[in-house]
């Protein structure tokens, strides 16, 4: 009853147990920590200072790789690691320049430039287009109802027009036409379209708010200069072959979008005249070939045959459907603007240079 007279010391429980297992329990307890001894600082070798100079070593830089081309800019890795893959990489522009052919280029040239334009103009319709997204997709329960029953028609159409409208504008001043214009001049381009964009809105707002209160309605002014009035339809004309192309003729236009029509006509027409010289000596090269395959067969099969295989090339022809006198126009000659212009004064149009170097 030793829990009543008090704890006896003299009683160890562990006697009880037998000499391995006391044994084993005592292996099994935790190593008391004994701190490690601090790291002893090692002395210092002494520099001997030696008087004659030496030859300055000659520093390789490490984006050269053993040929002595430089790393090219698509290797992540600039200090040389992995400069055996990239010894022999050519970059994309030089092997489509290298085995594509004149036509090939031109296409590619006009499929980037209208893949461009298509682009900045929904980037200048994005407000048109989010309230576009907001009526289809709704807030409350009326807003979703007349969205289901009208289709969001008003939205919508104010989506297409403006983007319709920012196309032409962005052709109307060049843009993307000139294949060493920098990022910042095409964005200055964009941003002028999209400024004269919403001044045409103004203006069919005033012409709208004029015959609510039948007042007479605005004086028209030139979209491209504000300050000159709008260019008459004579002073506009364009060649008929020009004016076949075009959606509708120019008369059918409104009145404040014929300056916008024919502007942009007009780029697009001196652009396509600038393609075509590579075009044509393609097609000279390409028809002496054809002639002398066609004369090779005919000395084999006789004249017949041959001309059937390889019939005779198209004539070049002589006389072009406009030239490009009648290109130029000068009621906007004045109105070039210069590269250094801020965002929002900058001119109209964007001299076009040669654009086949592009692509």
């Amino acid at each position: 009853m030793g829990w009543f007279w008090g704890k006896n010391n003299q009683d160890d429980p562990a006697k009880a147990l037998d000499d391995d297992l006391k044994q084993f329990l005592k292996d099994q307890q935790p190593r008391p920590y004994v701190p490690a001894d601090p790291p002893t600082e090692q002395p210092k070798p002494q520099v001997k200072l030696d008087p004659t100079p030496k030859q300055s070593v000659a520093v390789v830089d490490p984006s050269l790789t053993s040929e002595g081309k430089q790393i090219p800019k698509e290797s992540l890795f600039q200090d040389g690691r992995y400069k055996h893959i990239w010894k022999n990489y050519v970059p994309q522009d030089e092997i489509v320049a290298s085995t594509s052919t004149p036509v090939e280029r031109v296409l590619s040239a006009r499929k980037d430039r209208n893949q461009s334009i298509h682009k900045a103009a929904l980037e200048n319709c994005a407000f048109e287009e989010e309230m576009q997204q907001i009526c289809f997709k709704g807030g409350n329960l009326s807003d979703k109802v007349r969205g289901r029953m009208t289709m969001c028609h008003q939205e919508t159409k104010a989506f297409n027009r403006c983007y319709q409208l920012q196309a032409k504008f962005l052709q109307a001043l060049g843009y993307m036409a000139n294949y060493n214009s920098s990022a910042e001049d095409e964005e200055k381009i964009q941003m002028h379209a999209d400024k004269l964009y919403h001044r045409m809105m103004d203006y069919e707002a005033e012409v709208e708010e004029a015959k609510n209160n039948n007042q007479p309605v605005p004086p028209l002014s030139s979209l491209f200069n504000p300050n000159k009035p709008a260019p008459t339809i004579e002073q506009m004309a364009l060649p008929k072959a020009m004016e076949e192309k075009m959606k509708k003729p120019l008369q059918e236009y409104p009145p404040h979008e014929r300056e916008l029509a024919a502007r942009a006509a007009l780029q697009e027409a001196r652009l396509t005249d600038l393609y075509a010289e590579d075009l044509f000596k393609y097609s000279v090269t390409m028809n002496e070939d054809r002639k002398a395959r066609q004369i090779w067969l005919t000395r084999i099969f006789g004249e017949p045959i041959g001309k059937f295989l390889i019939p005779d090339p198209p004539k070049d022809p002589s006389i072009k459907p406009y030239s490009l006198k009648e290109l130029d126009r000068e009621i906007w000659e004045d109105r070039t603007p210069s590269t250094t212009a801020t965002r929002g004064e900058m001119g109209p149009a964007v001299a076009i240079n040669d654009p086949r170097k592009r692509g």
